[in-house]
């Protein structure tokens, strides 16, 4: 337990025990709000004038230990008296709130292992997507999403929280293309169960703080698309790419587009060909199979 007598170094010590805690949420707070201060003094008249005057008449307490360079900005008004400790202040809490969202993704992490050894190869195709319902195996890992995301979004300011659920949807976004989609091989059904997971359940959760949740889960969205495009369809994008990896190939010669511009009718922007030839290979569903 820390006391009033303790160093800002004992409490940062002890409160990064706990990163969910309100004490560790409320430091973070009171850094983000500090630093914000001092970037708007940095602008004021006041401190601007005051800092003009600080160099000219040549002040050792306020320039104690600039170079000349740094002095020459601060007196051309390209720097800010303030600008070391804003430094060493986003510094704290980029330090602080990535301590926060290592600790939230390790927890969904762990709830998202059911999710990942599901039977993704045995799904049978589902016709009617009204029938659909989400996963049995991914209810813990929306769960705690849910829950963390409430929780952050009560005890972070709002600049903070726009940062931790972004980073956050990142994370996570990498956690479920490495450890569900490319760690598994998908059938029709499986695939569109997938995709039905996604954008019927985990990107809403994330709708509530943006318009277009998806495009925060570049990797997993485009996942989909590859995973559920028809067969035929696929094939044709299997053999394109195929052709591609062929470094002699001249696509201006031949007047062919490359093969960008054929994932980019699909949607897919993110993914580079040689991933896309990766989820093709995961698709369980070609003629013969």
């Amino acid at each position: 337990m820390t006391s009033a007598y303790d160093s800002p170094s004992q409490v940062m010590k002890e409160e990064s025990r706990c990163p969910l805690g309100a004490r560790y949420c409320a430091i973070l707070n009171a850094v983000n709000y500090i630093s914000t201060i001092l970037g708007d003094w940095g602008d004021n008249v006041f401190f601007l004038q005051l800092q003009q005057a600080a160099v000219s008449l040549g002040e050792e307490v306020v320039l104690g230990g600039l170079g000349v360079l740094e002095v020459g900005r601060l007196a051309s008004l390209e720097g800010s008296l303030f600008e070391g400790l804003l430094a060493l202040l986003d510094r704290l809490k980029g330090d602080m709130l990535g301590r926060l969202l290592e600790w939230t993704m390790r927890e969904i992490a762990d709830k998202a292992k059911p999710y990942g050894q599901d039977r993704w190869l045995s799904l049978p195709p589902q016709h009617d997507q009204s029938t659909m319902t989400l996963s049995s195996s991914a209810c813990p890992m929306m769960l705690c999403v849910r829950d963390r995301l409430l929780n952050l979004h009560q005890v972070l300011s709002l600049s903070l929280f726009q940062l931790a659920w972004q980073g956050l949807a990142e994370r996570l976004d990498n956690v479920l293309y490495q450890d569900v989609i490319l760690s598994n091989h998908f059938s029709e059904g499986g695939a569109a169960q997938l995709q039905f997971d996604m954008t019927r359940n985990l990107f809403p959760l994330f709708g509530h703080y943006c318009k277009r949740p998806e495009n925060f889960f570049k990797h997993v969205k485009e996942a989909c698309i590859i995973l559920c495009l028809n067969v035929g369809s696929a094939i044709l994008l299997k053999n394109l790419l195929k052709e591609s990896e062929d470094e002699a190939r001249d696509w201006a010669g031949a007047g062919d587009p490359p093969p960008e511009s054929a994932l980019n009718e699909l949607g897919v922007y993110c993914l580079a060909p040689c991933d896309v030839l990766i989820l093709l290979n995961l698709r369980a569903s070609w003629p013969g199979h």
